[in-house]
């Protein structure tokens, strides 16, 4: 193995372990990768000066921007961590009750629940997302409700006109998010989606959040749902342990579902 391709290699190491626990120390990487102290400080001074993480007294720690970054298309984020939201998909498929009416929004994390939904003999679906209904054609079983406005290409789906949406009590609803954060609650970047997934929540029993590891202490520009409404959050072991018991100290109820991704 060459020295630069060890280099690589070692700080793509580095940044694993510091997205597993959310910080990490010289002292503890250098027993683990084997090499010097003053080789894993050199190494983190190049990963912050690459925007990747933060140097702190004896190690480092993720950086907080606080501001979500830009949206992906759909397909794009589609492939992303795909392994993650089928966790959090299965975790969230049950919840679900044969029967049950529920509401879905077009993020990618939810548009992993559809397989499981098959499942079940009887259910109501509201969602926004043309993608999901598309993928429900087969299931004539699954009763499935679309609201009018115009169509919003980065997310494939129908924004514009909540008041379109049936006036419906659902048992629960699925949403997934750009950003979560104490202080603002659960956002998006698209005022017409936000809008959209508010308007959906009202007709929730219960609202289930959805999110990744990546979502978490960001905020995207406009807020749909506060915490103190939402019911569940469900994500994937890879928040660092303090930052979920701050969530859950403040009462926000919060699972984090095994997630291996390869």
């Amino acid at each position: 193995m060459s020295e630069q391709l060890f280099l690589e290699e070692r700080r793509r190491l580095i940044m694993d372990h510091l997205r597993l626990h959310g910080r990490v120390s010289v002292k503890a990487l250098s027993e683990k990768l084997n090499v010097s102290a003053v080789t894993i400080r050199q190494d983190l001074r190049a990963l912050e000066e690459a925007g990747l993480l933060e140097r702190t007294y004896g190690g480092a720690v993720l950086p907080f921007s606080g501001q979500a970054g830009p949206e992906l298309s759909f397909d794009l984020r589609l492939r992303q961590r795909h392994e993650i939201k089928e966790a959090i998909a299965q975790a969230a498929a049950r919840m679900i009750r044969d029967g049950y009416g529920i509401a879905l929004d077009a993020s990618t994390t939810t548009f992993a629940l559809v397989p499981h939904l098959k499942q079940f003999k009887k259910l109501v679906v509201i969602t926004n997302s043309l993608m999901i209904a598309q993928r429900l054609l087969d299931s004539p079983q699954i009763q499935v409700f679309l609201p009018g406005g115009r169509l919003r290409r980065d997310s494939i789906a129908v924004v514009g006109r909540p008041e379109t949406l049936p006036d419906i009590n659902l048992n629960l609803g699925f949403f997934g998010t750009r950003g979560i954060s104490l202080e603002r609650g659960v956002t998006e970047t698209d005022p017409d989606e936000a809008e959209m997934k508010r308007a959906l929540t009202t007709r929730c029993l219960s609202t289930v959040i959805l999110a990744d590891h990546t979502k978490w202490d960001t905020v995207a520009p406009f807020t749909f749902v506060e915490l103190e409404d939402v019911e569940t959050i469900l994500t994937d072991d890879r928040v660092p342990q303090g930052l979920l018991n701050r969530y859950r100290d403040q009462g926000i109820d919060v699972m984090a579902v095994p997630a291996a991704e390869k």
